[in-house]
């Protein structure tokens, strides 16, 4: 395969996407190629300080975003399951006992190894 067939497929395959897509592909070409740009000629300018500025503010925006929908499609159904059974996974429930706290078993390793090997 020569390099012009495989120029033209790959221009066949952008020509068939959606316009979202490649507005969104043109965007991130041109963001990699400013980033490349300045790395090259500019890494001390102070275009390329206020660029990195940029950069970071939206990556922290988007971060936040993200985690919230990690945490609102994984976190959040989980809980509302939990809560509708009735179940406790910690098991903070008191009972007939005067306080909280539950007895556990002793390690069989011993005290002392068990000091040395926790994980």
């Amino acid at each position: 395969m020569s390099l012009s067939d495989f120029v033209s497929r790959v221009g066949a395959r952008i020509a068939h996407l959606p316009t979202h897509t490649k507005v969104l592909l043109t965007l991130a070409t041109c963001v990699l190629l400013v980033e490349l740009a300045f790395r090259m000629f500019g890494r001390r300018s102070r275009a390329y300080a206020r660029w990195t500025r940029g950069i970071e503010a939206v990556g922290a925006v988007w971060t936040a975003v993200l985690l919230s929908v990690v945490y609102l499609v994984s976190v959040g159904p989980v809980s509302l399951f939990l809560k509708l059974t009735g179940k406790d996974l910690l098991d903070r429930s008191k009972g007939n006992d005067p306080t909280f706290w539950k007895p556990h078993e002793a390690n069989p390793l011993g005290t002392l190894a068990a000091a040395r090997h926790q994980f």
